[in-house]
C-alpha cells in the first residue's frame, strides 16, 4: 500500500492558499498563517496548523519535519527563504521538493514576454523581494526548486478583498482603472495554479529545478476582467481612466505578456478556468460579503482631482398650484424656505463617510470647485429667478472659499436666506453658526440620521462624532431667526430606531423652548455607496412602508411633523400629505444656454407598469430604476385622484 505523501503549506489562508490546499486533497496537509482560516476557507486539523509568524524558525522545523514538499505562497524576502531553509537543516527527515511562489515583479516590464531562461530584473521592492528569496532557495537547498513566475491571481473569493477598490470607484457610476483598459494581461485562476503545484509536486522530475511561468495561454482586456466583476457585484457603471497615471490598483496600466509554452508543453491537458467567470464570481463574492462600515480608502489623491464643470444646474421649483387637498401647513412652510431655490455644488469633499453617500469622497476625481466655477451655476439660477441658493457637496462647511461663495451670492443680487446643506459637524462651534447667519444662511438642512452614538459611528464611518451633530443641533436652536429642518437617510441600519431619533430631537428642542424641527426621512437612494452597498442598507417596499407608518403615528404623539422622500404615494396612500414631491416641482437649468430641461436626477428613475394609468403619475417620479433590478416584487398600484385637487392625466 503506497504512503500517502505530506505536504507543508506556507501561506495556508488568503487569496491562492485555499485553492492550493484543496488540490492537495490525496496527501496529509499542513499549514501555516499568521491568521485563524475564514469559515469558507480550507480547514486544517489543529494539530497539523501553526498559527505563526513566516520567520519563526522552530514552528517551521515542526512543521516540515517529514514532509515530502514545502509550497511557500508567502515567502517576500531572502530572509523569509533563510528561515525555512534553516528551520529544513534542523529537522531528521527532509523534504526534497519546494516549490516557491514569485511573480512577474520579478521581471522587468520588457522582460514579461520573454522565455523561461531569459535573465529577470526587479524594478521595485515587492519584486526584489522575491527574487533574493528564489535566489536563496537554489542557492542553499539540496533539493529541486521550482519557482513559479505568476502573473496577476483571480479567485472567486478574496479574503484581502484587493479588487474592493473597483466597486468603491463604481459607486461613483465610473469606474477607474489604469490605461485605456485596452491592455492584455495574462490572469491566471487560482484553481489553475494549484493544479500546477499539485502536479509538480507529484512529479518534481518532470522538469528541471528553475523557474516556470505560469498561466492560461491567453490572455484577456484589462477592461473586460473589470466589467465582469462590477457586473458580478451588481453595478452599473461606465469605464473611465484614473486620473494619476501612476495608479497601478489591481491591475496594472500597461500590456502584461507572459510566455507560458513551456508550462503548456509540460502539463498538455491542464485545464483554465475563464477568468471572466472567475471575475463575475469574485464581483458577487464582494458584493455579499462587503462591510458596509468599515472606512474606505481614498482612491485619488487630492493633487491628482481634476474638476469638470458642470453642464446643468438643479432647482426646486415652487408649485404654482396646490395638488393636494388637504396639504400639510408646516411642510407648505418647509417648501417655501426651499423653493424657488438653485443648488450651488462646492464639490465632493466631506468630513464624514456615510455610507450610503450617492456622491462618495472617497471615490471622487473632481475635489472641490474652483470658486470661479461659481458663477456659471449662480447665473443660471438667477436666470430662471430664483430667490435663494441651496449649498450643497460633499460638505459645504469645509469648502475653502465658503464665504467667497456668499458674497457671489449677495453681489448677484439674490438675499439673505440661502440654505446649507450639512452634517453639522463645524455647527458644533457656535462662532461658526453667527458667521453662517451674517453671510446670509436663512435655513439649515441638518443631517442626523440616529439617536445611537455607537451607529451613527458605524453610519458614518467616522467615530465618536455624533455628540458634535447634537451639540450643532442645539447651537441652531438657540438662534430662533435661522429655519431648521433634520434630514435622515433610512436605510436597514436606522430604520427601527426613527421614533428614538425623533423622541430625542423632540427633547432637545423642548430644552431650547422651540418647537421641534420637521423631520424629512429619505428613503435610501441606490446610487454610489448606496448601491456599492445596497444588499446591507436597502429596505424592501414594504418596510418602507412600514417604516414611515410607524414614524408618522409616533411623531403625532409628539406633535412633531414628518415627511416622506424617495416613497411611492401608493405604498402609503394615507400619508400622502407627507411626501415631499407633492410640494416641489423639480427641473434643471443648462448653465451655458439658461434654458431649463427635464430634472437631471430623472436618470436614476423609471416607471412601471402601474404607472401608466396611475392619477399621480405626473407628479411622483417613479421607482429608482436600481430598485427594482435588486429588490423582488412590485407591490405598486394605480391610484386614483383622491386626495388630489387636480387631475393630473
Amino acid at each position: 500500500m503506497n504512503r500517502r505523501k505530506t505536504v507543508a503549506i506556507l501561506g495556508i489562508t488568503g487569496r491562492l492558499g485555499p485553492a492550493v490546499a484543496a488540490a492537495f486533497s490525496d496527501w496529509d496537509i499542513r499549514g501555516l498563517s499568521r491568521r485563524l482560516p475564514n469559515a469558507d476557507e480550507f480547514q486544517p486539523e489543529p494539530e497539523t496548523f501553526a498559527l505563526a509568524d513566516r520567520q519563526t524558525v522552530a514552528t517551521l522545523t515542526g512543521l516540515v519535519d517529514g514532509c515530502d514538499a514545502v509550497v511557500d505562497l508567502i515567502g517576500f524576502s531572502a530572509d523569509d527563504a533563510r528561515a525555512l531553509i534553516d528551520a529544513i537543516a534542523n529537522t531528521n527527515q527532509k523534504p526534497a521538493h519546494i516549490v516557491f511562489a514569485s511573480s512577474t515583479a520579478e521581471c522587468s516590464p520588457g522582460h514579461l514576454g520573454a522565455a523561461e531562461s531569459a535573465p529577470h530584473d526587479p524594478d521595485n521592492e515587492y519584486g526584489s523581494g522575491k527574487k533574493d528569496a528564489r535566489l536563496y532557495y537554489e542557492e542553499h537547498f539540496a533539493g529541486t526548486v521550482h519557482t513559479l513566475i505568476l502573473p496577476r491571481l483571480v479567485a472567486p473569493r478574496d479574503p484581502h478583498r484587493r479588487e474592493q477598490a473597483y466597486l468603491e470607484a463604481a459607486s461613483t457610476g465610473r469606474v477607474l482603472i489604469p490605461g485605456s483598459g485596452d491592455q492584455r494581461q495574462i490572469i491566471a485562476s487560482v484553481s489553475g495554479v494549484a493544479d500546477v503545484i499539485v502536479r509538480l509536486c507529484q512529479t518534481p522530475e518532470c522538469l528541471p529545478s528553475g523557474m516556470l511561468n505560469v498561466g492560461p495561454p491567453k490572455d484577456v482586456a484589462v477592461e473586460a476582467a473589470v466589467q465582469a466583476l462590477i457586473a458580478g457585484a451588481g453595478i452599473r457603471a461606465e469605464m473611465g481612466r484614473h486620473p494619476d497615471p501612476r495608479w497601478r490598483g489591481p491591475h496594472g496600466g500597461g500590456h502584461e505578456p507572459l510566455d507560458t509554452s513551456l508550462l503548456q508543453q509540460t502539463f498538455t491537458d491542464i485545464m483554465w478556468t475563464d477568468p471572466i467567470d472567475e471575475y463575475q464570481k469574485l464581483g458577487r463574492w464582494l458584493a455579499e460579503n462587503s462591510s458596509p462600515t468599515e472606512r474606505p480608502k481614498p482612491l485619488v489623491r487630492a493633487s491628482k482631482k481634476s474638476f469638470t464643470p458642470m453642464r446643468v444646474i438643479d432647482v426646486h421649483g415652487h408649485r404654482r398650484d396646490v395638488v393636494l387637498e388637504q396639504p400639510n401647513a408646516q411642510l407648505q412652510t418647509l417648501g417655501k424656505w426651499l423653493s424657488p431655490a438653485f443648488y450651488v455644488n462646492t464639490g465632493r469633499p466631506c468630513n464624514s463617510l456615510c455610507v450610503y453617500c450617492a456622491v462618495p469622497p472617497h471615490a471622487d476625481t473632481k475635489g472641490f470647485t474652483p470658486v470661479e466655477s461659481l458663477e456659471p451655476q449662480i447665473t443660471s439660477g438667477v436666470s430662471v429667478d430664483c430667490n435663494k441658493a441651496i449649498l450643497i457637496g460633499g460638505e459645504p462647511t469645509i469648502y475653502p472659499a465658503l464665504f467667497e461663495a456668499l458674497d457671489m451670492l449677495r453681489e448677484a443680487g439674490l438675499g439673505s436666506d440661502h440654505v446649507i446643506m450639512t452634517n453639522g459637524l463645524r455647527l458644533a462651534d457656535a462662532s461658526f453658526v453667527d458667521k453662517l447667519i451674517e453671510a446670509g444662511i436663512g435655513t439649515i438642512h441638518l443631517s442626523i440620521d440616529t439617536a445611537d452614538p455607537e451607529l451613527y459611528s458605524q453610519i458614518s464611518r467616522t467615530p465618536g462624532r455624533a455628540d458634535q451633530q447634537w451639540l450643532a443641533l442645539d447651537n441652531i436652536l438657540a438662534r430662533p431667526q435661522l429655519n431648521l429642518y433634520i434630514y435622515t437617510c433610512v436605510t436597514r441600519l436606522n430604520g427601527a430606531g426613527i421614533p428614538d431619533l425623533l423622541d430625542k430631537l423632540h427633547d432637545h428642542a423642548q430644552k431650547a423652548d422651540r418647537p421641534a424641527p420637521p423631520v424629512v426621512m429619505a428613503f435610501l437612494k441606490p446610487i454610489g455607496d448606496g448601491l456599492t452597498h445596497r444588499e446591507k442598507l436597502l429596505p424592501d417596499f414594504q418596510t418602507r412602508a412600514q417604516i414611515a407608518r410607524t414614524a408618522a403615528q409616533h411623531a403625532q404623539t409628539l406633535d412633531m411633523t414628518v415627511a416622506f422622500r424617495n416613497l411611492q404615494a401608493c405604498l402609503v396612500p394615507e400619508l400622502l400629505p407627507y411626501l415631499m414631491d407633492y410640494y416641489f416641482e423639480d427641473y434643471s437649468v443648462d448653465v451655458t444656454t439658461k434654458e431649463p430641461e427635464p430634472y437631471s436626477h430623472n436618470e436614476y428613475w423609471s416607471h412601471v407598469d402601474a404607472c401608466s394609468s396611475c392619477e399621480h403619475q405626473t407628479i411622483c417620479p417613479g421607482v429608482y430604476r436600481d430598485d427594482q433590478f435588486v429588490l423582488k416584487g412590485e407591490p405598486f398600484q394605480a391610484l386614483d385622484a383622491n386626495g388630489l385637487r387636480i387631475k393630473t392625466l
